[in-house]
């Protein structure tokens, strides 16, 4: 990993660790950020030049290479009350807000799934097309969320999950959740 990238990671998990005593809910923009650190780190080794933009843009990181935008969500495992069986867990990444105007923003989504204790990154490409491909819900709770992606923690959290509310997954969800190594480090899609 990247010295800067390197030492940034450890002072969050050390962060963390610290706030896990106090606090146990951690704020979602450190999250975020955390998850665009890893991504990075990952973009550098494979030699695509990455240029992080801070969340200044519309766009997180730019890949100067080959002029290209990515757009990375990060997401913990999570249930938010969306399931009732609390045993369903998912990573779960917005990828378009209700009443948001979409415009190319961005090239490539990469989505990370982190565990509980902030390691172990899994990072899921997304092409612009394949994102928006997921198609519209309606959750109540969420009423501002247009378009998603959640991957379920395994095949029995997918199943239970279709069986309480089939209208949350949509059908190319379901086609990300039986064939996730479609999506699951596929950086050759970045081009």
């Amino acid at each position: 990993m990247n010295n800067t990238y390197t030492k940034a990671v450890k002072e969050i998990l050390r962060f963390k660790k610290a706030m896990d005593k106090v606090e146990p809910k951690i704020p979602k923009k450190l999250v975020g950020d955390l998850g665009e650190l890893y991504a990075l780190n990952k973009l550098e080794m494979i030699r695509l030049r990455p240029e992080r933009k801070g969340g200044h843009g519309s766009y997180d990181i730019y890949l100067k290479g080959i002029k290209k935008r990515i757009e990375v969500r990060t997401s913990l495992w999570k249930n938010e009350g969306v399931y009732k069986n609390e045993s369903i867990l998912f990573w779960g990444w917005k990828v378009e807000n209700r009443n948001q105007k979409r415009s190319g923003k961005f090239d490539y989504l990469v989505c990370v799934g982190l565990t509980d204790k902030f390691t172990n990154p899994r990072f899921y490409v997304f092409t612009y097309q394949e994102a928006f491909k997921v198609g519209d819900v309606e959750i109540g709770r969420f009423k501002n969320v247009k378009k998603k992606i959640h991957l379920f923690k395994n095949k029995n959290s997918y199943i239970k999950a279709l069986k309480l509310k089939p209208e949350y997954i949509t059908p190319f969800e379901r086609q990300i959740n039986r064939f996730p190594s479609r999506f699951l480090n596929q950086w050759k899609k970045i081009k």
